[in-house]
């Protein structure tokens, strides 16, 4: 059911468990054992990311890496292993891939006409990390409805009701 799914209402109680005790554990780290700039706090704060990325937060694991990458490159460096690694992982996060059936990937950019229309990009590479040749992509508009979009990517919804 798209609905439960959407609100996390229907969550195996292990994931829901799961994420009380990830938060517990950062909030605690943060609040009263190391603080905010410790590197210990931004690793837990990862796996609370991660955590939420699986269990459909997404927005929310965005936000908290967002801002664990930026504490984390303005007290420890960009080259540090623990900012290298968050940025990374705010980076899978945030690719925003989708499909339209030909087995080829597009980044999704943008939404029009009151999502009925989704703006994407590419193809691109699986990989993200691989280098793209955006010369040779096309940004062109599809109907939502033909997309299909990878785990994590925030989508807009219509006429949903009780959610």
């Amino acid at each position: 059911n798209v609905e439960a799914r959407l609100s996390g209402s229907n969550l195996p109680t292990k994931k829901e468990s799961d994420l009380s005790v990830q938060r517990a554990r950062y909030n605690c780290m943060m609040l009263r054992v190391t603080g905010q700039n410790d590197v210990r706090t931004t690793q837990v704060g990862v796996h609370l990311a991660t955590a939420l990325f699986e269990a459909y937060h997404t927005l929310e694991a965005l936000r908290l890496l967002e801002k664990l990458a930026g504490t984390s490159r303005r007290v420890h460096g960009s080259d540090h292993r623990v900012t290298a690694d968050t940025a990374f992982l705010l980076k899978q996060f945030q690719a925003r891939y989708v499909s339209i059936g030909n087995g080829l990937n597009y980044q999704a950019l943008r939404y029009e006409n009151d999502g009925k229309s989704c703006v994407i990009q590419g193809p691109v590479p699986r990989n993200i990390f691989e280098p793209r040749n955006v010369d040779d992509e096309k940004t062109f508009s599809v109907p939502t409805a033909n997309i299909y979009f990878s785990l994590g990517s925030p989508v807009m919804l219509h006429g949903l009701k009780k959610a």
